[in-house]
């Protein structure tokens, strides 16, 4: 499965952006979101996904997994904490 990291993500839009580990960005919708309880990306979070297209189209994430997050830079090694 490809991964990337969310850009940025609106939940009130319920869309954001992934940039893919290729290179590149790729859509996402709240739709695409998996189960487990996701409704919601943060900024910052590492991801797994399937691409498909939407109705016009474009690429888009499917099937979103959360797997971490990035690592901030300058940080002590240690991970940040997730809020939602």
């Amino acid at each position: 499965m490809p991964r990337g990291i969310v850009r940025r993500y609106d939940p009130q839009k319920g869309s954001g952006l992934i940039e893919e580990d290729r290179g590149g960005e790729i859509r996402v919708y709240r739709s695409g979101l998996g189960g487990d309880g996701l409704h919601a990306l943060h900024a910052g979070d590492v991801v797994e996904y399937r691409v498909g297209r939407s109705r016009k189209g474009e690429r888009t994430a499917l099937d979103v997994v959360r797997i971490g997050w990035e690592e901030e830079a300058g940080d002590d090694d240690a991970p940040r904490e997730w809020t939602f």
